[in-house]
């Protein structure tokens, strides 16, 4: 990466990042085989992130006619249209065409992880800046993990010793960041606690719900809705088909001083399932 990427001005961002989010929405509409689309986001990669690196945190109002909400920034889209062309071309490298070939399975791995940090980033900068990450990024990762967990390539249990990628770990991380990020103080939060929330994602449980039962309250993920999971109590209702998180009790303590402060309250929840 050459040192103007390293140290974009923002400036240099007010300029780069448009032509860069046109040149992902034609890769993204465009047919093309997989290792021209491989090739061509692996070189825009050295660009995208030193932008989003670059790009200030701004919250609700800091801007002129922010009063009101204007939708997905540039950035969130940027973020988008990156995470789309991963997602699609993870799904092509996964065709049985290409499974038996090791190169395509490096190639695989490599997008995947490319995939889960781009949902990182965008859940957490929305996080610290107090907005919800552009609209689709929830449902899209939910629909990730669907799709690798019905090819049985990915782990809800805790992790087994020795693997070198968990991509059920990622997951189960980025959603006890959007948890977090619920919370009208949740980059506070973030700075606190941000370095545990890998051993916590470790230990977390994740589950389908069916007839599962709990004594405290549990993490509901409906993995066809564009959201974060919420906490909703005790036993699960026999009509939900969705996923369950159970997290350490280090966690749910953690939050509980803070629970007045969250922006989706617990009661309308509760009333949602």
């Amino acid at each position: 990466m050459t040192v103007w990427l390293e140290r974009l001005r923002p400036d240099d961002v007010q300029i780069m990042l448009p032509e860069v989010l046109v040149a992902l929405e034609r890769i993204r509409d465009q047919p093309m085989d997989p290792e021209r689309r491989l090739s061509r986001l692996r070189a825009l990669k050295d660009q995208v992130e030193p932008i989003l690196a670059a790009t200030p945190v701004r919250r609700p109002g800091e801007g002129v006619g922010d009063r009101i909400d204007p939708g997905p920034t540039p950035t969130q889209r940027l973020t988008r249209a990156w995470c789309e062309n991963l997602q699609h071309l993870l799904e092509d490298l996964g065709r049985p065409r290409y499974a038996r070939s090791a190169r395509f399975r490096v190639y695989r791995e490599w997008v995947l992880r490319q995939l889960l940090k781009g949902f990182e980033q965008g859940i957490e900068c929305a996080a610290q800046a107090a907005r919800p990450p552009s609209p689709g990024t929830w449902k899209s990762l939910h629909a990730l993990f669907v799709y690798l967990e019905g090819r049985g390539e990915i782990e809800v249990g805790v992790p087994m010793a020795g693997q070198r990628f968990h991509p059920g770990l990622t997951y189960r991380r980025l959603l006890l960041l959007g948890t977090i990020g619920d919370y009208a103080n949740a980059a506070r939060m973030l700075r606190e606690i941000g370095p545990r929330l890998g051993h916590w994602a470790a230990t977390s449980m994740l589950r389908p719900a069916d007839g599962y039962l709990h004594e405290g309250r549990l993490l509901w993920i409906d993995v066809g809705a564009d959201r974060p999971p919420s906490w909703r109590p005790r036993s699960i209702d026999a009509s939900y088909r969705g996923w369950v998180l159970d997290p350490p009790r280090a966690f749910s303590e953690y939050l509980e001083p803070y629970e007045i402060m969250r922006t989706r309250p617990f009661a309308s929840e509760s009333s949602a399932s």
